[in-house]
C-alpha cells in the first residue's frame, strides 16, 4: 500500500528498505517469497515509485537465473575487437542476458502493492543513525525505526575514511535505435569494441541488438571526467556512420540512457550505523573494474534473507575476496597510469582465452590456476609496474 500524508509519521517496521533501486527491490522481492519473512511489515522508501525504461542490466550466468521471465533479450554469441582484430565467439558455458530497469521495477512494485504487509512511502530521505536496538530513518515524512534497515540511498559516511588511491569513473551514454532496414544480427552482442579513437579516455562501444532492427549503442570511457551529452552523441553519430554506414535518416532513436559508475580501490563500508546496512553500490557491491552490479546484488540478497530467516547475523563479508581485490587493484592501477597499454591488455585477454572463461574470471568463480593461466597471455611489465606501484595497498590487506 502507499503511505499518503494523513497517515502516522512515526511508526516501528519489521524492516525498512531505503531505495528502490535494482538492490532495495531484489531484497524485497525476496523478503516477500520467504516463507518466514513474507508476512513481516516492510516499509519501502524512494523519492518515487514510477517505474522509467532508463536503463538495461546485463549479465551473465549459467544457472538460478534471478527473474528469468523479466529477461529482455538473450545472446549465445560475443564479439570484441581491439587492435584492427575482431574476435567472436558462442558461448558455452554461459548466455549473455539483459533485463529492462523498467520491467523489473513494475513487477516487483505491483507485488509490494498487492501485499498487505508493504508500505510504499514516496519521500526524501535525510539521514539514518541508530538508537538503542533499532536503526533509524529520517524523511521528509517523519522518523520511522526498526531492528534492520537495509540502504542504497546514500552514501555511508565512513566511506571518505576508506584508503583511497585510484579513483576513475566508467561513463556512458547510449541510444537506443530503430532502423528502416535490417542491420543487426539479435544473435551477436557486440561485448567490447576498442577500434575507436581514443581520444577521451579508454574508451569502447558496445552494440546490443534486440532485433534486426532495433539495437542498444552506448559509447563507455574509463577516465576521471565525464563529458558532456554534446560529447558523446557527437561520438555515437561517428560510430554508427563508420560501423554500420547508417546516416542520421536511416534510423531513429526510441530512448536515450546515461550513468557513471564509480571505479575506485577503496573499500565501501558493510554498515552505514548500527543496524543500517549498505546495499548496492553504496555497499561496495559494483566490481570496480568491469562496472558489473546486478548478479551481486542478487547474491547479496539472498544471503541477507538467508540470515534473517536463521536469525543470525546479517553477513558483512567483501563482494570480492582478498585475491580478486588484488586483481582488480591491478588492472584499475593501469587503467589509471598506463593507459597506452591498456587496450593491448584487453586485446590479449580476448584473443588468448575463450570467452566464457574470461567471464567466468570476471565473475571471481575461477581457481588460482585458472588465473594464473589467464595472466600467463597477457604482457606481464604491466601488471609487475602496478604491484610495486599499489603494494602498499597490496600487501596490507588490499
Amino acid at each position: 500500500m502507499l503511505m499518503n500524508s494523513t497517515d502516522k509519521k512515526d511508526q516501528n517496521y519489521d524492516y525498512i528498505i531505503a531505495g528502490a533501486g535494482a538492490s532495495g527491490l531484489s531484497l524485497l522481492w525476496n523478503m516477500l517469497q520467504s516463507d518466514k519473512l513474507g508476512s513481516k511489515s516492510i516499509l519501502l522508501v524512494d523519492l518515487n515509485f514510477h517505474p522509467v525504461n532508463d536503463k538495461t542490466w546485463c549479465f551473465w550466468d549459467n544457472s538460478n537465473i534471478p527473474f528469468e521471465e523479466l529477461i529482455y533479450h538473450t545472446w549465445s554469441n560475443l564479439e570484441v575487437s581491439a587492435l584492427s582484430n575482431r574476435m567472436s565467439e558462442d558461448l558455452s558455458r554461459y548466455k549473455y542476458y539483459c533485463i529492462r530497469s523498467v520491467d523489473y521495477s513494475k513487477k516487483i512494485l505491483s507485488l509490494a502493492e498487492k501485499s498487505s504487509n508493504v508500505t510504499l512511502m514516496e519521500s526524501k530521505i535525510f539521514d539514518f543513525k541508530a538508537e538503542k536496538n533499532q536503526g533509524v530513518i529520517v524523511t521528509e515524512q517523519g522518523i520511522f525505526k526498526a531492528k534492520h534497515i537495509f540502504q542504497s540511498a546514500l552514501k555511508p559516511p565512513g566511506l571518505q575514511k576508506e584508503k583511497l588511491d585510484i579513483s576513475l569513473k566508467q561513463h556512458f551514454l547510449g541510444w537506443e535505435i530503430e532502423t528502416k532496414k535490417d542491420f543487426f544480427d539479435p544473435d551477436k552482442a557486440i561485448f567490447m569494441d576498442f577500434d575507436i579513437p581514443q581520444t577521451n579516455g579508454i574508451s569502447f562501444f558496445y552494440t546490443l541488438p534486440f532485433s534486426e532492427t532495433k539495437a542498444l549503442i552506448e559509447y563507455t570511457i574509463f577516465s576521471s571526467d565525464v563529458l558532456t551529452d554534446e560529447q558523446y552523441e557527437l561520438e555515437l553519430i561517428s560510430y554508427l556512420k563508420t560501423k554500420f554506414n547508417l546516416e542520421s535518416d536511416d534510423f531513429s532513436i526510441i530512448r536515450r540512457e546515461k550513468g557513471v559508475i564509480p571505479m575506485e580501490d577503496r573499500r565501501y563500508p558493510s554498515m552505514y550505523c548500527n543496524h543500517v546496512y549498505n546495499m548496492g553500490t553504496a555497499g561496495g557491491l559494483t566490481k570496480p573494474t568491469t562496472g558489473y552490479t546486478f548478479t551481486r546484488i542478487q547474491k547479496h540478497s539472498r544471503e541477507i534473507v538467508n540470515a534473517l530467516e536463521k536469525e543470525t547475523p546479517v553477513p558483512k563479508q567483501r563482494a570480492s575476496s582478498y585475491r580478486f581485490r588484488i586483481y582488480d587493484i591491478m588492472l584499475l592501477c593501469i587503467l589509471d597510469r598506463q593507459r597506452d597499454i591498456s587496450v593491448q591488455i584487453f586485446h590479449d585477454l580476448f584473443k588468448y582465452n575463450s570467452f566464457d572463461r574470461i567471464l567466468q574470471f570476471l565473475e571471481e568463480e575461477t581457481h588460482l590456476g585458472q588465473e594464473l593461466k589467464i595472466f600467463s597471455t597477457l604482457p606481464y611489465t604491466p601488471f609487475l609496474k602496478s604491484i610495486w606501484k599499489m603494494k602498499h595497498r597490496i600487501f596490507s590487506g588490499a
